[in-house]
């Protein structure tokens, strides 16, 4: 395997186990241990990394190393303002050029939705929305939403995994199909808003609760001991925690 090519699977790796959450917020990506797993030499793991910064999904921190990228509060809910303007905006481009091949893909792809496995749930979501965006031509821009879809879909994966979101996105989806089917630009477009903002709201809540629920879950520090100036006095250095009176 070329240095590329390790580098290029370095990078889908690591990228499918983020965006699937298998690798949570903050986690520490050690080079060693990254390519050791993975059988390559350290270079491709630090191209890689590198790669992953500019996609948002990593950080590098002096002194420290990468770690798993994290998102504010915020910046998810600009994220998806940023979506509600751009998709409107796309959808509104589409729709003139819009056939029924095209919907008959997006109906197809939320058929396979209704059974999919919470995985490749985000993923499909995506087929979705591009099924309507595609015949705007728009090529840049789709690019520019496909890759903020991936950056979002690990915090998608967090609000369907501890909510009842599917229902509700299958719903919207039957419903903003059947208004591209009737030309409704203005409809459509008002439920396209409404269902990006709604998901926004709710994914905001889930990932709070996620990280609270994450940070409970992880190991307490032990309390580090405090040498009670007695202690020093009598040279017993052994850190025992004072007593207190009963």
């Amino acid at each position: 395997m070329t240095r590329k090519n390790a580098a290029a699977e370095v990078v889908r790796t690591l990228r499918e186990r983020i965006l699937s959450g298998a690798l949570q917020e903050g986690t520490a990506l050690r080079q060693e241990k990254i390519a050791t797993e993975l059988g390559v030499s350290r270079i491709p793991v630090r191209e890689a990394l590198t790669q992953l910064e500019a996609e948002g999904l990593v950080k590098i921190v002096s002194h420290i190393g990468a770690i798993v990228a994290e998102w504010s509060l915020e910046e998810i809910r600009q994220t998806f303002e940023m979506r509600a303007v751009l998709e409107t905006w796309i959808l509104g481009a589409a729709l003139p050029f819009m056939t029924e091949a095209d919907l008959l893909k997006a109906e197809a792809v939320i058929e396979e939705m209704e059974t999919a496995d919470l995985e490749g749930w985000g993923q499909m979501n995506w087929r979705f929305h591009e099924a309507l965006y595609s015949p705007s031509r728009k090529d840049h821009v789709i690019a520019m939403l496909r890759k903020t879809h991936e950056n979002i879909d690990r915090f998608l994966h967090m609000h369907m995994k501890l909510t009842d979101g599917r229902k509700k996105a299958q719903t919207d989806h039957r419903q903003l199909l059947e208004l591209c089917r009737a030309k409704d630009f203005h409809r459509s477009e008002a439920v396209l808003r409404n269902h990006i903002l709604d998901v926004s709201d709710r994914l905001v809540e889930s990932v709070e609760l996620g990280r609270k629920i994450a940070a409970a879950q992880r190991p307490r520090r032990r309390q580090r001991r405090k040498i009670t100036p007695e202690a020093q006095q009598t040279g017993d250095l052994s850190g025992d925690l004072p007593t207190k009176p009963t």
